[in-house]
């Protein structure tokens, strides 16, 4: 009863450090759109695409040909 407990309180930690991080975001995407006087849709677009283009993701449809082609076989 207790393990559940913990691991139900450590979630909740997660989640809420989680929202904390949202909210601190999107705050600021507020303010830095207010200051350029733009609408804050195309300052989080900019924004969203400039993460993604530092994260090094792989070529998924790659997998999905790849794992398509073994079916097939």
């Amino acid at each position: 009863m207790a393990t559940k407990k913990k691991a139900a309180a450590i979630d909740d930690d997660a989640r809420d450090a989680s929202l904390r991080v949202s909210k601190r975001m999107r705050d600021s995407l507020k303010a830095t759109a207010a200051v350029m006087g733009r609408p804050l849709y195309d300052v989080t677009n900019e924004a969203i695409n400039s993460y993604l283009s530092t994260v090094k993701l792989g070529d998924p449809l790659k997998a999905i040909r790849s794992n398509a082609a073994r079916a097939r076989k």
